[in-house]
C-alpha cells in the first residue's frame, strides 16, 4: 500500500510550498491541511517544537522544512547519483535558505527605521551578492544550480 501523506502548514506558500511541489512532482497523493492564523495559538503546543510545516506519513510526524524536502526528494528520485552530488544539492538548498532568512528578517521587521536599513542592505548588498554567486554557480553547471540535469 502506498504511504499516506499529510502536509500541515499555514494557508500560504512559503515553507510549505516546496513540500507540496515535491509531492506533486512525484505524483504522490497528499492531504493539504492549511491552518488559519486565528487557529494557530491553539495548535502550536501540539506541533513538534511549536513549528510548521510538518509532514505526516503513515502516523509518523516530521518537522523542519528542509529535512522534509530532502526526504521527499529521495522518495521522488530527485537526488544525485553519488554522495558528492547530494552534497552539492544540499549546499545549494542551504544557500538559498540563507537568503530566504535574510529576506524574512526584512519582511517581518516592524520597526520602520530598522526595516528601511534592512531593505537597503538587502537591495544593495545581500541580494546582488547571492544572485551573483548563484548565477556563477549555474553557469558552471550548464545552467543548473546543482546538477546539469533533473534526476528522476
Amino acid at each position: 500500500m502506498a504511504p499516506s501523506y499529510k502536509v500541515t502548514y499555514f494557508d500560504l506558500n512559503a515553507l510549505g510550498e516546496p513540500i507540496r511541489v515535491l509531492l506533486s512532482y512525484g505524483s504522490l497523493e497528499f492531504e493539504d491541511v492549511r491552518i488559519k492564523y486565528k487557529d494557530w495559538p491553539d495548535l502550536k503546543p501540539k506541533m513538534p517544537y511549536g513549528q510548521l510545516p510538518i509532514l505526516e506519513c503513515d502516523g509518523k510526524v516530521a518537522h523542519q522544512h528542509i529535512a522534509i524536502c530532502r526526504y521527499l526528494a529521495k522518495k521522488v528520485k530527485l537526488t544525485g547519483k553519488d554522495d558528492w552530488e547530494d552534497l552539492t544539492i544540499d549546499a545549494t538548498v542551504e544557500t538559498v535558505n540563507d537568503l530566504r532568512i535574510k529576506v524574512a528578517q526584512f519582511y517581518y521587521e516592524h520597526d520602520g527605521t530598522l526595516r528601511k536599513k534592512l531593505q537597503e542592505t538587502l537591495m544593495n548588498e545581500t541580494i546582488p551578492y547571492y544572485i551573483g554567486k548563484l548565477e556563477a554557480q549555474a553557469k558552471e553547471n550548464g545552467g543548473y544550480l546543482a546538477l546539469p540535469k533533473v534526476n528522476r
